[in-house]
């Protein structure tokens, strides 16, 4: 019965969009005489795809036209509704004849039943000149696909070796350094901080480390500026601080009267000086 209320449906139904999905859903569900079926909004939902508000509007709207009743004190086990498709009863589907050359796809009326012989005479001018094969026959511009392949091989090897599209610039080449190395102005500038508190003669012997120690490592740079920065640093931040001691500064000038700020600092200063010339 199912399948005469699909048929139905698939004939007859006015229905349109979602309606006509909901409805294939309940006459596929559709069972006795009186073309019936139970039918939740979560499974219409499922089988048309649509949303819940949709199928809300295409039920009422079938129930509206008749194509859909509500079998009135029917529920399913869990609450579905019941409908009927009061159209459909009685309808049975028409049972297509198998077999036979009748029952074959339908011929286009538009087209000539008179077929084209066979043969060679009756293709279309000029279809007798066929294109041979053999080398002739490859693809048009070989030629020029060589080159190209060749200048794209070219064009990728340029950017191997660091150089790119639009830019001039090149790296540098790596050299290990020189015993007599020093650093430029510009590096002298950039690590003034640290020279200032490391002195001019810890700078140079700062410096002279620096050198010995990349020349013993093999160490290979494009520039040994900013490692001798870096370098300088530590060799700052290794100095030996004092701790734990305490500084009695002046509290008065030697005329009398409260310190100056200037007067500490010095005091401060010839301290730092001694400290250092004990620990030389």
């Amino acid at each position: 019965m199912s399948l005469d209320a699909q048929d139905w449906v698939w004939e007859h139904s006015r229905a349109k969009g979602t309606a006509r999905l909901v409805l294939l859903a309940i006459a596929d569900w559709a069972n006795g005489p009186d073309c019936s079926a139970y039918a939740g909004t979560t499974m219409l939902i499922r089988r048309s795809n649509a949303a819940k508000s949709s199928v809300v509007v295409a039920v009422d709207r079938l129930i509206e036209s008749g194509e859909l009743a509500i079998v009135e004190g029917r529920t399913g086990r869990r609450g579905e509704r019941c409908y009927s498709l009061p159209l459909a009863i009685g309808h049975t589907r028409t049972t297509r004849a198998t077999g036979g050359p009748k029952t074959g796809p339908v011929r286009n009326p538009d087209r000539s039943e008179n077929r084209t012989p066979g043969g060679t005479e009756s293709g279309p001018p000029r279809s007798e000149n066929r294109t041979g094969r053999g080398p002739k026959t490859g693809p048009q511009n070989t030629e020029n696909a060589v080159k190209r392949s060749g200048t794209q091989r070219e064009r990728a090897g340029a950017r191997t070796n660091g150089h790119r599209s639009g830019s001039v610039k090149t790296q540098q080449p790596l050299s290990q350094i020189d015993p007599a190395w020093q650093p430029s102005e510009h590096h002298l500038a950039a690590a003034h901080a640290d020279i200032d508190r490391l002195g001019p003669d810890a700078t140079s012997a700062a410096t002279a480390k620096f050198v010995r120690h990349h020349s013993a490592k093999g160490t290979a740079a494009a520039d040994f500026g900013p490692l001798w920065i870096t370098w300088l640093a530590r060799e700052h931040a290794a100095l030996p601080t004092p701790s734990g001691v305490v500084v009695h500064l002046p509290t008065a000038p030697r005329t009398g009267g409260t310190s100056t700020a200037t007067e500490r600092a010095a005091a401060a200063y010839d301290l730092s000086a001694r400290l250092a010339a004990e620990e030389n």
